[in-house]
């Protein structure tokens, strides 16, 4: 069932409202994980918590506007990179600013397992089915461009991105080579 947001357009304001709860709520679950409060999202983003509620009636709808987020992110970039004749550049270009974009929030992986509520997940799964068809054309052409390894699939991907989200929660650690790590794993799927 859609909600009321997604029915009619918001008022400039609301929207401002909107994409500051947002933006506030990727930075407190950031820092608190699921731990997280309403409140405290309230507080970050300078609004009344009744504002918030009016958004997003629970924490999950909450989360589950944030993966969707995150899925509306990687469809973007897939997007911009599907362009590219050479399905390599394209593949390896949609990885490489994927992962930067993990590395800005090494909790951006971990929302997937916080998200129970059956409607935000729905919402996240219509955005996850367009990265996965934009992806899949690019992981395609490249395999039949025999520039990447022909096994591979985009079945294969979210693997992918909970390794390298794993080890950029770790990056602070100074035995940890993010950066290294991404350039082994991509090279390591080149044909």
């Amino acid at each position: 069932m859609a909600s009321a947001e997604s029915e009619k357009p918001l008022r400039a304001d609301a929207r401002r409202n909107r994409e500051r709860i947002v933006d506030a709520a990727g930075a407190v679950f950031a820092q608190c994980g699921a731990a997280a409060q309403m409140d405290d999202v309230a507080r970050r983003a300078c609004v009344g918590v009744g504002t918030v509620y009016r958004h997003f009636p629970t924490k999950q709808a909450l989360l589950g506007e944030l993966l969707a987020a995150k899925f509306r992110g990687h469809a973007e970039i897939a997007r911009k990179w599907a362009v590219q004749d050479d399905g390599w550049t394209a593949f390896e270009g949609f990885l490489r600013e994927t992962f930067a974009q993990v590395a800005e929030d090494a909790t951006l992986q971990q929302r997937v397992h916080w998200v129970d509520d059956d409607e935000a997940l729905a919402i996240a799964a219509v955005e996850r089915n367009v990265v996965v068809e934009v992806l899949g054309g690019i992981i395609e052409r490249a395999k039949a461009q025999e520039t990447l390894r022909a096994s591979f699939t985009v079945g294969d991907i979210p693997a992918v991105m909970c390794a390298v989200g794993a080890v950029m929660a770790m990056r602070h650690r100074p035995e940890i080579d993010a950066d290294a790590f991404v350039d082994l794993l991509i090279g390591g799927l080149r044909a």
